[in-house]
């Protein structure tokens, strides 16, 4: 019981600055390893499905969740695409960061709206920043080259610095 309820805690969805600290890690792994650090990403983004998704079924099987389970069942398939089949599912990896940065720069915008005009600023750099990364990588989903990657990986070391600096003040 208690593996299931610790994952849920450092949940991406629930906890800010778990994202922030993730983001961060891969976001050095892209800055140190270049185009390398790509397959390091869909492994370890498998590997996560992998957990998170067994961790569904568990608590599906539990609790008679048909839907939990699903879920937990898709998640842990996808998740082992990504390990197993690294090199073709890399594109579609690319399509869902670009999206999941879209998302988190619009989310960055619309949620500092009612910020101080300093945080309102920063959140609306950071959020342009991001949909422009993503909409980049909508447009050049093979755009794996090691300059694209660093880039990419220096954007997101700063966002999540700026996220755990905002988070800790």
């Amino acid at each position: 019981p208690g593996m299931g309820r610790d994952v849920e805690k450092v949940s991406p969805t629930r906890d800010p600055l778990a994202t922030a600290v993730l983001m961060l890690f891969v976001g050095l792994i892209m800055v140190i390893v270049g185009s390398g650090a790509i397959q390091i990403v869909v492994v370890f983004a498998g590997v996560m499905m992998i957990v998170v998704g067994s961790s569904y079924v568990s608590r599906g099987v539990r609790s008679n969740d048909t839907m939990r389970l699903a879920l937990g069942a898709v998640l842990a398939v996808i998740g082992l695409l990504l390990v197993v089949a690294t090199g073709t599912m890399t594109t579609l990896l690319m399509i869902i960061v670009a999206l999941f940065l879209m998302v988190l720069g619009v989310l960055a915008i619309v949620g500092n709206l009612d910020a101080g005009n300093r945080r309102r600023n920063t959140a609306l750099a950071v959020g342009i920043v991001l949909i422009v990364l993503g909409v980049l990588l909508l447009v050049y989903p093979n755009a794996t080259s090691d300059t694209f990657i660093r880039v990419l990986g220096v954007v997101m070391v700063l966002v999540s610095a700026l996220s755990v600096y905002s988070y800790i003040r």
